[in-house]
């Protein structure tokens, strides 16, 4: 059996551990875009970076580029103009996925070549899974088919009831966090000669991932800008007598909003629409990411200064600080919703997830069925969950996904451990038997 690696940056030595130990019985081959990130494990097929800026979407492989071209983050976030490029790379990824023919395709869902090799993996009828955390129970992962986040198979694994109560409330009580949230942080000198490498990168011409460095530097001194402005507007508490929601804000760029929560990454446009939906005593709190990055604009601070019935909360204000005065909770893709779930927070998602399997987790598919969804609250007849609800709820994402952590060595060295990747090889084999 044949199987392809797509190269990440640090991911790329995350899945050369793995591939590594998976090499005994399967053929393992890469698609490298940034030659700097090289594996040491199989067969890698570079991508040579493009010649001119001229190439023809007619003579490139027949895929929906609008959807990748709307998710990547040069284009959105660092001043790219020019998308010319992403047919020439489609032609490339497309003869590779000929020549190699391989049964499974390995890669995050994130940058713009993952997601053509993605749209050439559905043409081929290709499996392509992402493995990335689940965030609850922590210490477990799925692997997510293509870029979406539907998990594919799973461990089958039960918790007891007595250990699952124990799991549900330390995510309801917030002593435990998902295993994004205790990455280890790379120390300053580690953090020096990666972004040198990264600027080294960018030279010689990788400039399809990597940004501008002096776009960079204008972005993040705007957004410090930002950040500032955004706090001299702000509150530290949700009052009032009125429907209290919430609107956490999802950091960008990131993939489970521009990638898993596609129609929903303008998220200026969700706080009006929420807000389209209130009542005329309702109060709608948008909470900033406590790590925000670009996903706060000056169209968005215009907004909520001018728009009654809108309220930032400060960077500084916690989700445990104000969660008990909320009355429902609206997130696209949001961690939230699964410890809203297990709480009995009412809560909506915007993207239709294996979360919305729980009754008082409902999807809005539309304006109207969020704003029945806020009537429901305040009539008092939104739904809760029993207790054997919760650890049926806490179980379908245990049987969906498997133990391990899926990380980088840059920012989690223990992700390539003996024990870890002992935990990570057994899941491979498991979906690739």
């Amino acid at each position: 059996m044949t199987l392809i690696f797509i190269e990440n940056r640090h991911k790329t030595f995350f899945f050369d551990a793995i591939a590594e130990k998976l090499q005994r019985d399967y053929d393992i081959h890469w698609i490298i875009q940034n030659p700097r990130f090289q594996p040491k494990t199989g067969t890698s097929h570079r991508i040579s970076f493009p010649k001119h800026k001229n190439y023809s979407k007619n003579s490139a492989p027949q895929i929906d580029y609008d959807k990748v071209i709307s998710s990547d983050r040069q284009l959105n976030f660092f001043e790219k103009n020019d998308s010319s490029y992403f047919y020439y790379y489609a032609s490339e990824i497309d003869a590779i996925l000929k020549r190699v023919n391989p049964s499974a395709v390995f890669g995050e869902s994130t940058a713009f070549h993952e997601l053509l090799t993605i749209e050439l993996c559905k043409k081929r009828a290709i499996q392509y899974l992402n493995p990335s955390t689940c965030r609850y129970p922590s210490g477990r992962f799925s692997f997510y088919e293509n870029d979406t986040l539907e998990p594919y198979k799973g461990s089958g694994d039960s918790i007891n009831p007595e250990k699952a109560k124990q799991i549900i409330s330390a995510i309801t009580n917030r002593s435990v966090q998902p295993d994004y949230m205790k990455r280890i942080t790379a120390n300053s000198s580690k953090k020096i000669k990666d972004k040198a490498k990264l600027i080294a990168s960018y030279y010689q011409g990788e400039t399809y991932n990597t940004p501008s460095p002096l776009v960079k530097y204008s972005k993040e001194r705007i957004k410090k800008q930002l950040i500032l402005e955004w706090d001299s507007i702000s509150e530290h508490n949700v009052s009032g007598s009125g429907l209290r929601v919430l609107y956490p804000l999802q950091m960008q760029p990131e993939a489970n909003i521009d990638v898993w929560g596609r129609r929903h990454r303008d998220q200026l446009a969700t706080v009006k629409l929420i807000h389209s939906q209130l009542e005329n005593n309702a109060v709608l709190y948008v909470k900033p990411n406590p790590k925000s990055k670009y996903e706060i604009s000056e169209a968005l601070l215009a907004f909520i200064k001018d728009t009654p019935q809108v309220v930032a909360l400060a960077h500084k204000v916690s989700m445990a600080d104000i969660i008990s005065d909320l009355d429902i909770v609206v997130t696209v893709t949001g961690t939230i919703a699964i410890e809203c779930i297990l709480s009995n927070k009412p809560v909506i998602t915007l993207i239709e997830t294996i979360h919305n399997n729980a009754s008082n987790c409902i999807y809005a598919e539309n304006s109207s069925v969020l704003r029945n969804a806020f009537q429901r609250v305040q009539n008092n007849t939104f739904p809760a969950l029993s207790e054997p609800q919760h650890i049926e709820f806490l179980n379908t994402l245990n049987k969906t996904s498997y133990k391990g952590i899926v990380s980088d060595p840059f920012t989690d060295e223990n992700c390539v451990n003996k024990e870890n990747l002992e935990s990570l090889v057994s899941a491979f084999n498991n979906i690739l038997s």
